[in-house]
């Protein structure tokens, strides 16, 4: 049987029209379209091993047989995503329930019975737990900073009323009252920014999308700041600043003026731990932010004759001072050139003060407390603010020394900035009795 003739071999292509040809489909047959891949299939879909178009509430083929759909993950969430937030449940109520048990081994025999009663009555353990680590809290709040002062320094802590809730879950309404309260103490307040009664009003109306000088991140940067004075300090400050951090980036750098004051709060809350780098990070953050937002230009478009806009100047003048304030204090410390100038903008001071009556007060005690607050915080922020002046300008005199120490140009410069201290000095002493009067505030200035 004679074998067939061999085929005959064709020339190879050039190479740039194989390529061409791999990369371009035959003419009249278009490339099927690509098949949306889904994040997460529903329960029953994993179950079949059948595919799922993850719509929800149902799915496309539970639809379809007319079954439940049911979905372990979020939308958007993938199952590595939905196991890790799981696990992190999990690992949260198992460290609940051994705070619950070791509560019940240590606590006297008497508080171990009311665990065991609550308990009973209660259908949930974590919540049990829950006001467990809230009854911890409150020696803090019972007896606070101004049961241990003198009747001088009680008198300045003020007593406010605010919810905890949508701001922060860490804490309940009594500890978050009490510590908002020791933050606006003129004895305690570390960032003379905010203006308190803005703030107050902001966090009584519950409302975060409204609010124009409160947010959950500005509330849980100023809870943090009372807690060092706790003895037990350091976990709930790493509670309130985790939460705090865990917004901020959820924010994605979103400029507003409740985030500008917070992150300094950080800045500071961050240094008085020991970590330098990161709250310097925080500052230099909080000053570019304040810087696009433009404060100055913003209050000069406002009118006083306007009641709302003079609100907001109020509110805008307590930040750029207070901001300025805080800034003296910060590059003495570091001993380099000031990064903030004074505002040119009028002082807090210098507008109407707050009304008497205030929402956030039970009664006319608290009331006369609170005015009496307020007008030393008001004298103390203007203190602070002519003596960061006297800083700034001894800052800048030896950042822009030309002349030679102890020339004639160094003597007349060194002399106007001692006669400012004195004056300073003098106007205070007989305004506050700054040499006779003990109080924390007045200590503070001096």
């Amino acid at each position: 049987m004679d074998k067939p003739p061999p085929r005959p071999l064709l020339p190879a292509p050039p190479q740039s029209e194989s390529r061409a040809a791999l990369r371009t489909p035959p003419t009249g047959t278009p490339l099927p379209p690509r098949r949306s891949a889904a994040i997460a299939a529903c329960e029953l879909c994993r179950e079949k091993k059948a595919k799922c178009d993850s719509r929800r509430p149902s799915c496309g083929r539970c639809l379809s047989n007319g079954v439940p759909c049911n979905y372990t993950t979020k939308i958007n969430e993938t199952l590595t995503q939905a196991d890790k937030r799981e696990k992190a449940q999990y690992k949260k109520e198992r460290d609940d329930l051994l705070h619950l048990l070791v509560s019940i081994r240590d606590k006297p025999e008497r508080e171990a019975e009311n665990i065991f009663a609550r308990l009973r009555v209660f259908n949930d353990p974590f919540e049990v737990c829950q006001s467990l680590k809230d009854a911890e809290l409150m020696p803090f709040v019972s007896s606070g900073p101004a049961d241990l002062l003198s009747p001088t320094d009680a008198n300045e802590v003020i007593n406010l009323h605010v919810p905890a809730r949508p701001w922060t879950t860490l804490v309940n309404d009594a500890v978050v009252s009490r510590l908002v309260s020791r933050f606006f103490s003129p004895c305690a307040q570390l960032l003379p920014a905010i203006d308190r009664d803005v703030f107050v009003a902001d966090m009584q109306a519950k409302n975060p999308t409204t609010s124009k000088l409160c947010s959950p991140l500005l509330v849980n940067a100023v809870c943090a700041v009372p807690c060092f004075e706790l003895a037990s300090s350091t976990s709930l400050v790493e509670l309130f600043l985790s939460q705090a951090k865990s917004i901020l980036e959820r924010e994605h750098g979103r400029p507003s003026l409740p985030t500008a004051l917070a992150l300094y709060l950080l800045y500071l809350i961050t240094t008085l731990l020991g970590r330098d780098r990161a709250g310097l990070h925080f500052r230099r953050m909080s000053l570019d932010m304040l810087e696009y937002l433009d404060l100055e230009s913003t209050m000069k478009r406002l009118r006083d004759d306007i009641p709302a806009q003079a609100l907001e100047r109020r509110v805008l003048s307590k930040v750029l001072w207070g901001v300025f304030v805080a800034e003296s204090r910060t590059f003495l410390i570091y001993n380099r050139p000031p990064l903030v100038r004074p505002p040119t903008v009028p002082r807090p001071l210098q507008f109407d003060a707050p009304s008497q009556t205030s929402p956030d007060v039970d009664d006319a005690a608290d009331e006369a407390v609170t005015h009496t607050s307020q007008e030393m915080d008001r004298t103390s922020t203007d203190v602070l603010c002519s003596l960061a002046e006297i800083q700034y300008n001894i800052a800048m005199h030896e950042a822009e020394q030309v002349t030679g120490v102890f020339s004639g140009e160094d003597i007349v410069a060194r002399q106007s900035i001692l006669l400012k201290w004195r004056e300073l000095r003098d106007w205070f002493s007989n305004q506050l009795q700054g040499d006779t009067n003990s109080s924390l505030s007045s200590c503070y200035v001096r």
